[in-house]
């Protein structure tokens, strides 16, 4: 089966913005990350997919522009680092526009906050990524959890000025994380000062929880990590990993095809020349009518790949506009340099004139990620009781009121989340979610039904 292909839900939670208090921006900008993240972000991965997947299996190798495609794409995983970087390129007027046809209207602090927003994952390794185990034996099941140290990884969040929000490394099987607290909360439109009471008022033996909102480095060990986790679905009577059923490969070699023939028909790969230095290819394809064709086509297949097929069959066409869905590639020295999309495709009520441009942009010139120095060290314990202080009382403020994002202030009637019931977090843990993480999805405005889906989805990640 072509690695190329993957499946991603699309989905988006709407709710009208509500202003928390006098200039609050908190539910505005939540509702407008929430629907850019959750909608254009998947967007733009299937679309660099689809292509990925028509080039990369060798469907059109007649057709240049599909040619340049294949070969940029090939030669991401012949670098040592990379760097793929995730960014809102939509202005703020473009922001509150987009707001506006999409009954979703925007405070113009929240379209400040949001323009520029970028979410980047760095990776570094002493030789070409492609050769690495960590991506030749990324679907592997069967093998407990080893942190791999031969990959070194970070995710960051930055805003417009380039400060960053949040920021995870893993090096040597040792995870590192800093947050700004007060930027975070700045951004979506609190007061900076409930970050210094709610450390102030935070007990005495949560020395790494102040030490995260203080901006410190911490660090904690993978290995406990997988540890601790072992010895949970243990106590569970959980079986631990089984190996993964054999797939018969004339099995793989027909639903090769089958996805083949479905891309050879629906997408197209158009070379426009070339623009600021670069060479720019058009891809394009009628996104319901893939999503249908894909559908039709693997159901029959179903029976030879046991629960693999289930995401791909999950797909809701219907959730995807009728016409063309396309995005721009743009190629230096025949590697991707970036992926373009306009989100505002997506929304039927996005009229003429209005767009709403993200973009993924790739460097194979990144840094290599290293350990920050004087990080505090935190043990699964710790950060346990970190995460649960956070999502379940840190959030309030001595003087009552909530932290941006959690509880009343994150919205009201249909836009408010229902807390979680004793019930419902039995069967997220069953789900393999743990508790305090559950907690702190709702509390950050994600409801049961989409919380059991994210349980879902890692289920069916580490079952794939």
């Amino acid at each position: 089966m072509c690695t190329a292909l993957h499946a991603l839900h699309i989905q988006g939670r709407g709710g009208r913005a509500r202003r928390v208090g006098p200039g609050s921006t908190g539910v505005t900008i939540n509702t407008a990350i929430r629907k850019t993240v959750r909608g254009a972000t998947p967007v733009v991965a299937v679309a660099a997919t689809l292509v990925a997947g028509l080039t990369a299996c060798g469907t059109a190798k007649e057709l240049s522009a599909a040619e340049k495609a294949s070969g940029a794409f090939d030669r991401i995983g012949e670098a040592k680092s990379l760097g793929v970087t995730f960014s809102v390129e939509a202005t703020p007027e473009q922001v509150l526009a987009f707001g506006r046809a999409t009954d979703a209207p925007t405070e113009p602090e929240a379209a400040q906050q949001l323009s520029g927003l970028k979410l980047t994952v760095a990776m570094s390794a002493d030789k070409p990524l492609k050769d690495l185990d960590a991506f030749r034996n990324a679907r592997t099941k069967g093998k407990e959890f080893t942190p791999d140290k031969s990959l070194r990884v970070s995710y960051a969040l930055a805003d417009r000025t380039g400060t960053k929000l949040v920021e995870y490394r893993q090096v040597d099987a040792q995870a590192y994380l800093h947050v700004d607290a007060k930027g975070l909360v700045k951004l979506v439109g609190g007061d900076e000062s409930t970050v210094d009471e709610l450390s102030r008022n935070l007990n005495s033996d949560l020395k790494a929880a102040r030490d995260v909102l203080a901006g410190k480095w911490v660090t904690f060990d993978l290995q406990e990590f997988a540890n601790e986790a072992k010895k949970s679905d243990a106590a569970k009577g959980g079986a631990g990993a089984s190996e993964a059923p054999t797939v018969d490969p004339e099995a793989s070699k027909e639903l090769f095809n089958t996805l083949k023939d479905v891309f050879q028909r629906t997408v197209t790969v158009e070379d426009k020349g070339r623009k600021d230095g670069k060479d720019h290819l058009w891809v394009s394809a009628p996104g319901r009518q893939v999503l249908d064709e894909i559908s039709k086509a693997v159901k029959p297949l179903t029976a030879k790949f046991p629960g693999q097929l289930d995401r791909l069959l999950a797909l809701d066409p219907t959730g995807v506009p009728e016409g063309k869905v396309g995005v721009d590639l743009y190629l230096k020295d025949g590697t991707l340099s970036s992926v373009d999309f306009d989100a505002a495709q997506l929304e039927p009520k996005a009229g003429p004139g209005v767009t709403f441009p993200v973009r993924l942009a790739f460097d194979r010139t990144s840094p290599a990620v290293d350990a920050p120095a004087g990080a505090t060290k935190m043990s699964v314990a710790e950060f346990r009781n970190t995460l649960m202080t956070l999502a379940m009382d840190g959030f309030r403020t001595p003087r009552g009121g909530e932290f941006p994002g959690s509880g009343p202030a994150f919205g009201s009637g249909a836009d408010q989340p229902t807390p979680l019931t004793d019930a419902q977090l039995k069967e997220l843990s069953a789900a393999g979610m743990q508790q305090e993480q559950a907690i702190m999805y709702n509390r950050f405005g994600l409801t049961f039904a989409e919380i059991k889906e994210i349980a879902q989805k890692k289920g069916d990640a580490s079952a794939a």
